[in-house]
């Protein structure tokens, strides 16, 4: 019994074959558009018919026209800021020059408009937010066991479905809002936590739509090292001066220099210059004075003056001899 069934099966009823061949074929997908997309971005949808139709149209989620193509003349009218143009003798493409909110939902397109069986699609339109993550702890260290406070700024998000915010701190998953708007509104979200050795690494948030979980690009604080909370800004780490060097060369340039060193370069070399100046500018007016109050006696004699000088010497030592006689 169950071998002729086979056989029947097999041999005795190849149409049975070719039904489930047309059925497949039929209800393959024969309107394609991405799943999510991102708003403001452009879009395209794709409608292959069958070689029946002639004509057909698309249908927005409001139950607008937004486009009727004609297969045999090859021609497409658009409505409204949409574009639409065809391929080649069984499809055609029609363009969203811009995604809105009001595009998320069921397309549709309509070969005859009593077909049961139109061609559908479900779009979901997304806008990922971008953040700024900022810490309450104006330190250059970070330890386990601390209290810390992480804020992420948000700017708005959509998602045509309730979507999840989540905050990641090394292995730590923390969600930031409950997942049950669709619009989040700009904002910031704070969490607070006591630092343990899985909160150290990459901190990012992740925003998921439709089950899509994207990384949402965001400034400030990046990681978080056992020691050193990197990525943070403070006043503290700006006034740090840089390591100082002995060596010269292209790493002694004032221009690699902290700022607060440059200021200090720039004052202290023209300040330097002046005190030379004065140095030297006194050194030479107290040589100056020296040679003009040296005594005059001081100064070479003549030879006039010398040989005046012999003469009475000699003579005085005559007299002292003449006295000595006597």
């Amino acid at each position: 019994m169950s071998h002729n069934g086979s056989r029947s099966c097999g041999h005795q009823h190849p149409a049975i074959f070719v039904f489930i061949w047309m059925t497949a074929v039929y209800c393959a997908s024969l309107f394609h558009c991405p799943q999510m997309v991102e708003l403001g971005s452009s879009v395209n949808l794709t409608c292959f018919v069958k070689a029946t139709s002639k004509a057909h149209s698309y249908t927005t989620p409001g139950g607008m026209t937004a486009a009727t193509c004609s297969l045999s003349e090859g021609d497409c009218i658009p409505t409204g800021n949409f574009t639409a143009s065809v391929i080649n003798s069984t499809s055609s493409v029609l363009t969203i020059p811009k995604a809105l909110e009001t595009h998320q939902g069921v397309w549709k397109c309509v070969g005859n408009a009593d077909d049961p069986y139109q061609e559908t699609c479900r779009m979901s339109v997304v806008k990922i937010p971008t953040c700024e993550i900022t810490s309450d702890q104006n330190i250059s260290s970070i330890t386990e066991g601390a209290m810390l406070t992480l804020a992420v700024n948000l700017t708005r998000s959509f998602c045509s479905v309730p979507s999840r915010i989540r905050l990641l701190t090394g292995t730590v998953s923390t969600s930031l809002n409950k997942g049950t708007g669709t619009d989040i509104t700009p904002g910031v979200l704070t969490r607070n936590f006591n630092v343990t050795s899985s909160h150290f690494g990459d901190v990012s948030v992740l925003y998921t739509c439709h089950g899509d979980s994207r990384n949402v690009s965001c400034t400030g604080v990046k990681e978080l090292v056992e020691g050193t909370l990197s990525g943070v800004t403070t006043s503290f780490t700006d006034s740090q001066p840089t390591e100082s060097t002995s060596s010269v060369g292209p790493d002694s340039d004032p221009s690699h220099l902290n700022p607060h060193w440059r200021h200090i370069v720039g004052i202290t070399v023209p300040l330097a210059v002046i005190i030379i100046v004065m140095i030297i500018s006194v050194i030479y007016k107290i040589y100056k004075n020296y040679n003009r109050t040296t005594p005059e006696n001081n100064s070479p004699q003549s030879p006039e003056e010398g040989h005046q000088m012999l003469q009475t010497s000699t003579n005085r030592r005559e007299d002292v001899h003449e006295m000595d006689k006597m």
